[in-house]
């Protein structure tokens, strides 16, 4: 094998030649074939970027609902265990056990909320 160099695979000429394209019926700068219109393959077309509000691909945006904001809470391992094996029970996650718990807590101090915005307005 001394002085013999190994030519290299054309992986796109391979597939080419295999379906039958030639070099002129491929289009300058066309980087892959995707698409077959009109007997000629064509490059795919660029994605245009959606204006908001159009629909599109994947679930629509909801705009009349709260949503919800992320946070750290530190709790003992033993008492995340049980919450966890409560979720399970359930059917839920612990963030909407948490959650929950929380809806609840804010439920029974609506007092304190309302003295709380008294003492803010003063």
């Amino acid at each position: 094998m001394a002085g013999k160099t190994k030519a290299k695979f054309d992986q796109d000429a391979a597939f080419k030649s295999i379906i039958g394209i030639s070099e002129e019926e491929q289009i300058k700068g066309q980087e892959s074939i995707e698409t077959l219109e009109n007997g000629k393959y064509m490059p795919t077309p660029a994605k245009k970027p959606q204006e908001k509000g159009t629909v599109g691909r994947g679930r629509p945006a909801v705009t009349d609902r709260e949503t919800k904001q992320r946070i750290s809470l530190a709790v003992l391992p033993s008492l995340y265990e049980d919450i966890k094996k409560i979720s399970y029970v359930e059917r839920k996650s612990v963030s909407e056990i948490v959650s929950e718990c929380i809806e609840q807590y804010v439920a029974e101090n609506a007092a304190k909320l309302k003295e709380y915005n008294k003492i803010k307005k003063d």
